[in-house]
């Protein structure tokens, strides 16, 4: 194992210093000598470094292994663009081509694992071959890549099992770092199933390929050049496996996606993503396998000169065949992201056409970089608690007068939204006043205590205009109670008047959000009540004016 590059230079330096100790000084005896280490050299020795190593097997000993035509060309394609000073700028690129044996492959993850010892350093590793499925000595299905000396006839005592090699990067002790998978295990294409196999695939009734739920690092990004279950293509046309050959050009030519100067791992898998699955007809979806991928921008090609544009992302399985939609446009298929320009944003995530699994504003800033599933899984829920303040009045001047006038009112609101049906809300609010007023009888005035409450139930629709800067509108039917208690300051006081009505009304209201979780709202109420005045009924209409702070769950 070579020795560690900060390890020598601690070397080093101790060395000198001891050397300096050991010097007799004019001075004072066993004085030390400042030494000058030049700080570009230590920053140089120091700094983070960048490492690949590409693996292509193009020839087989095994005759039933096809030859295939391109995994040199590609090796050789990705290690010239990752070595370029003005693209790629790799410190050490390793290509292991041709026809390497499995203990060949093996020897070189264990000097990548030598040369990789800081955690800052960038960290690629591709595969380009074939892939095949065996059962181990346990009975489980496993994948595996084909070496020169692989047999079909014992791929596991011969093949790299792709377990290992993903338990072998995963120990690498970089936090940025890149596996990815040229080949496929669906027995076309770069791959070749045994017999056995696939005969017991074939009879499945259920569908087999479904991406396999594997352990991979927090720290790691695994892109597959097609899905699980898929044939991974080489193409004569572009001499090149067609994923490959798309994201070699993606950093060849900077697809750039959010302007910051730098193609990160994302933009050149998504890149690569979408061309492959163009120039195929839709018959191979590269993916991305671990859910981490974008969380960290792991920067492959150019330099970040500048903050870009916010991003919007998911490569989660879960959200696989989703929509992201901005400001009412679609402008994303899930996987993958989009960049979009700095500021405020109404984004949905959808099904196709369907209900939104999540919408919602959000205020993007530049060199941002949003992570859906993360949003979907963290973001605001369906519940919503409104404080509120306001009045409370009788809408005719008569009732103001006889009963009770306009009154200051604290309350609260408990709102479920999408609820009986999308778009609508299940609102129950109640509202509180109590003071001193006063009537007219003939006169003079009687002061008077009161106490009101209201409650009431609503279902009111929620809609957002394109065009109203992300404030929603509120109207809908409400079932409204009122109870009104007054004690009257007389010398003779009469028995104190308490009054309970039910009765119908409507909803009309409005908000505007200013976060993720927290909007500004106000709501009117409006409702047909019945008041007893002087030992009679009396109709008349309530209305309460309730501006308030929501806070969604």
């Amino acid at each position: 194992m070579r020795p560690r590059p900060q390890a020598l230079l601690a070397g080093a330096v101790c060395g000198a210093a001891l050397l300096a100790c050991a010097a007799p000084s004019r001075s004072e005896k066993g004085g030390l000598v400042p030494l000058a280490v030049p700080r570009e050299h230590t920053d140089r020795t120091l700094a983070p470094r960048r490492i690949a190593l590409l693996v292509g097997i193009q020839g087989y000993d095994d005759p039933e292994w096809r030859p295939l035509r391109y995994p040199g060309a590609d090796v050789a394609a990705l290690a010239a663009v990752l070595r370029d000073p003005q693209r790629g700028a790799f410190d050490d690129v390793e290509v292991v081509a041709d026809r390497p044996t499995r203990e060949e492959v093996r020897a070189a993850l264990s000097r990548l694992a030598d040369r990789s010892r800081d955690e800052r350093d960038t960290v690629l590793l591709y595969f380009s071959s074939h892939g095949t499925l065996a059962r181990d000595a346990t009975g489980l299905l496993r994948r595996f890549l084909v070496a020169r000396d692989t047999r079909l006839s014992d791929v596991v005592g011969s093949g790299l099992a792709m377990d290992e090699i993903k338990a072998d990067f995963d120990r690498l002790r970089s936090r940025r770092k890149v596996l990815v998978l040229a080949t496929c295990h669906s027995g076309a294409g770069k791959s070749l199933l045994p017999e056995d196999v696939q005969s017991e695939l074939g009879g499945l009734k259920a569908g087999f390929f479904l991406r396999p739920l594997e352990e991979v690092s927090r720290a790691s990004v695994v892109l597959a050049a097609s899905d699980w279950g898929e044939t991974a293509r080489e193409d004569e046309k572009l001499g090149n496996d067609v994923y490959t050959h798309f994201l070699v050009e993606a950093l060849r030519i900077g697809a750039d996606r959010n302007g910051d100067g730098a193609v990160t791992v994302s933009e050149a898998h998504d890149y690569a993503r979408r061309l492959t699955y163009e120039w195929t007809g839709g018959r191979q979806r590269p993916t991305a396998e671990s859910t981490e991928v974008g969380a960290d921008a792991i920067v492959l090609a150019g330099k970040v000169l500048r903050h870009g544009l916010p991003e919007l992302f998911s490569y989660a399985a879960r959200l696989d065949g989703f929509t992201v939609r901005v400001d009412g446009k679609p402008v994303a298929e899930l996987p993958g992201g989009v960049a979009v320009e700095a500021g405020r944003h109404h984004v949905q995530v959808a099904k196709g056409a369907g209900a939104e699994i999540w919408e919602g504003w959000l205020r993007l800033g530049e060199g941002e970089r949003l992570d859906l599933e993360h949003l979907v899984e963290r973001g605001p829920g369906r519940l919503e608690l409104v404080p509120s303040a306001g009045a409370i009045s009788f809408l005719d001047a008569r009732s103001r007068r006889d009963v009770l006038r306009s009154v200051p009112a604290v309350g609260a609101a408990l709102a479920y939204d999408d609820w009986p049906r999308q778009g609508m809300s299940l609102r129950m609010d109640v509202a509180r006043s109590a003071g001193s007023s006063r009537i007219p009888q003939g006169s003079r005035w009687a002061d008077f205590h009161y106490t009101a409450f209201t409650a009431g139930a609503s279902l009111p629709w929620r809609v957002t205009p394109a065009s109203f800067g992300g404030a929603s509108l509120l109207a809908g039917p409400r079932l409204s109670a009122l109870w009104l208690d007054r004690r009257f300051e007389t010398a003779l006081p009469p028995p104190g008047q308490s009054r309970f009505t039910l009765s119908p009304g409507v909803l009309l209201g409005a908000s505007m959000p200013l976060g993720r979780h927290v909007s500004l709202g106000a709501e009117l109420h409006l409702d047909f009540t019945v008041v007893r005045v002087d030992g009679e009924n009396r109709s008349s209409g309530l209305g309460e004016v309730l501006l308030g702070a929501a806070y969604r769950f």
